[in-house]
């Protein structure tokens, strides 16, 4: 059995405390929780913490309206609580560090130092920081379509094994009218998996028309390297998780626009990919 990481199994694992994470340097002094602790313990991952809001400040004085600034701070929230469990993890099992001259601490100041890359990253010769570039790309692209219910991020993020890593994937939510088409990327054994989906409102409920998969156990999306690829258009088409609550519109540490180009097919042809499901979205 693949373990898969998703949103809704994250939340269970952290309860509120992905609510309640703070995205602000740590007060020695005052350190309260194992993680914070542990931190506190090695100058590296000290000095590291410091650098990080440093950027993450700049960062923030940087985005252009509030909503980018609130997506600055929820993606910040989401890295706390991974960086925190995956501390917790080590501390409780130091031999799950796979360097040998690896410490908790020293782990502790590598994924600090790597968030502050990220929190820094410009695309080569562009002003723009990465994380609100891609903001911006996901609000231009949903602003040709009329949105809805179904839209939206179901994002889930971790420190992946030998947590060293982080990444964030996510249920993508796109809806156009009746139409609604997601995207669904998660970690499992070892490998990234993709799913695609395509849905019809019915009585304002998303009825599957079509799905298939990139490495997943579904039919091969077209563009593939299966020769058999083709959409899955029935009897039996996958069906994903639609959101029953408003999801987030904008995901800084989530790169979406590979996909524009089929979901734009998607979203504003209503014979897709019925019409064609062996090249449709290819």
């Amino acid at each position: 059995m693949r373990l898969k990481i998703r949103a809704a199994q994250l939340l269970c694992v952290v309860g509120l405390g992905v609510l309640s994470a703070q995205a602000v340097a740590i007060n020695c002094q005052k350190a309260g929780t194992q993680a914070e602790k542990l931190i506190c313990s090695d100058r590296r991952a000290v000095a590291a913490d410091a650098e990080l809001n440093r950027a993450y400040a700049a960062l923030l004085k940087q985005a252009p309206d509030d909503e980018i600034r609130t997506a600055i701070k929820d993606g910040q929230r989401q890295w706390v609580s991974a960086r925190d469990r995956a501390l917790e993890r080590v501390a409780d099992n130091p031999d799950s560090l796979q360097d040998d001259d690896a410490t908790p601490g020293s782990l502790a100041a590598k994924l600090i130092e790597a968030r502050t890359a990220d929190l820094k990253a410009h695309p080569k010769n562009s002003n723009t920081p990465a994380m609100i570039g891609a903001a911006l790309r996901q609000r231009e692209f949903r602003k040709q379509f009329t949105g809805g219910p179904y839209s939206g991020y179901d994002e889930s993020c971790d420190v992946l094994p030998p947590y060293e890593v982080y990444g964030c994937f996510a249920i993508r939510h796109y809806q156009n009218n009746d139409r609604v088409c997601s995207v669904e990327d998660y970690w499992a054994t070892g490998s990234v998996y993709v799913q695609r989906y395509v849905a019809k409102l019915v009585d304002n409920k998303p009825v599957p028309v079509a799905s298939c998969s990139f490495n997943g156990n579904d039919a091969n999306c077209p563009g593939s390297i299966a020769d058999d690829a083709r959409w899955n258009t029935g009897p039996e088409v996958h069906k994903v998780d639609y959101p029953t609550s408003p999801l987030a519109k904008l995901a800084v540490d989530i790169d979406d626009s590979d996909d524009y180009t089929w979901l734009q097919a998607c979203l504003t042809d209503k014979t897709f990919p019925l019409s064609n499901p062996a090249s449709a979205g290819k």
